[in-house]
């Protein structure tokens, strides 16, 4: 049996439906997101704010995002002007400036986050073990 030339790799195909397969889930997420006038980035920010607990500067904030997003002090002001967060002087270091959410953003924070499991039935064709396998079979691709 003869190979056609125009066949994709088995592997390449596999990156290519990891792509496609990435694009949708992201593009359900950010009409989940946009539902509350977010994007999923700027839940991110807040998400790592409510769970600091404390002011963190831009670049703590970077630091510990799931999507890094080098342009997170964009985020941070785009948060401002919708009185999600606030910047002020640190007081131990003048240099710094810190975030924190204001009490509008603690609540919409929480109210995505009651709603997150409408942005996980994206998956609703998976059942739990179909689920736990992609997981793991994910994982082995990473530590690759």
């Amino acid at each position: 049996m003869k190979k056609d030339l125009h066949e994709i790799p088995l592997r390449r195909k596999l990156g290519i439906r990891m792509v496609e397969t990435y694009n949708s889930v992201y593009e359900q997420s950010q009409e989940f997101f946009s539902g509350y006038g977010l994007t999923s980035q700027q839940y991110n920010v807040l998400s790592v704010l409510s769970d600091a607990g404390t002011p963190l500067s831009t670049s703590d904030i970077l630091k510990k995002m799931l999507e890094k997003n080098a342009g997170v002090s964009r985020l941070v002001d785009r948060l401002i002007v919708k009185d999600l967060v606030e910047k002020r002087v640190n007081p131990d270091d003048k240099r710094l400036i810190d975030v924190t959410l204001t009490h509008k953003g603690e609540e919409l924070y929480k109210e995505v986050s009651d709603a997150l499991p409408g942005v996980d039935a994206v998956y609703r064709n998976l059942t739990d073990e179909e689920t736990e396998m992609l997981i793991r079979l994910l994982d082995k691709i990473r530590k690759t």
